[in-house]
């Protein structure tokens, strides 16, 4: 519905129709309209993310970044647009969207940056906050801005940059050039109805 429509313009009825029950039924899943819809996207959205298999902690890191751009420039990328356009206002909803689908996505990077700091293959002083920032702001960015297109490419440009610059030269196997697409699913809110 979020590919079609604005998100206050998707009606309690519709989600009904789709959903196959009465809007009464929807409502004692979720509270509104709006929780019934986010969590509906929470749903639809909760990623495969290709960070299993082989690798070291950069090579997972690397293939999330791919992923995220990935996501972005897909029409899923639409619909989490409209999905954060709409909730912006509204204090719950932006609360359990950073809650359930935000929050996790940061912490599996900073695994995998801590992971890579021990291993010796970032600097010791690496700031995994910082460095999350610096690879997710030009893809967000580029797809909120629109002057150019998010591809892989740039999107691997850019991981290979910052974590070129961050890396410890003195370990071997920079850089990264595997790419393991096995799936796995990553956590989200899994507040499923009764």
């Amino acid at each position: 519905m979020l590919e079609a429509k604005e998100f206050h313009a998707v009606g309690s009825r519709e989600i009904a129709g789709a959903a196959g029950v009465s809007s009464a039924t929807l409502y004692r899943w979720r509270g509104s309209k709006e929780e019934i819809l986010l969590h509906a996207c929470f749903e639809h959205m909760k990623p495969v993310l290709p960070v299993s298999g082989s690798g070291s902690a950069l090579t997972h890191l690397r293939r999330y970044v791919l992923y995220v751009a990935q996501l972005l420039a897909s029409d899923d990328g639409a619909v989490v647009a409209r999905l954060v356009i709409g909730i912006r206002d509204d204090m719950k909803l932006h609360r359990m969207f950073l809650e359930c689908y935000v929050m996790p996505r940061p912490q599996m990077k900073r695994r995998f940056i801590r992971e890579a700091i021990v291993s010796r293959k970032l600097k010791r002083g690496t700031d995994p906050e910082l460095l999350i920032d610096t690879l997710n702001g030009p893809l967000f960015f580029r797809w909120l801005q629109g002057r150019a297109p998010l591809e892989r490419r740039f999107a691997g440009r850019i991981f290979d940059r910052v974590i070129s610059a961050s890396s410890d030269k003195s370990q071997p196997d920079w850089p990264i050039t595997e790419v393991d697409r096995t799936p796995v699913v990553a956590s989200t809110c899994d507040k499923s109805p009764d």
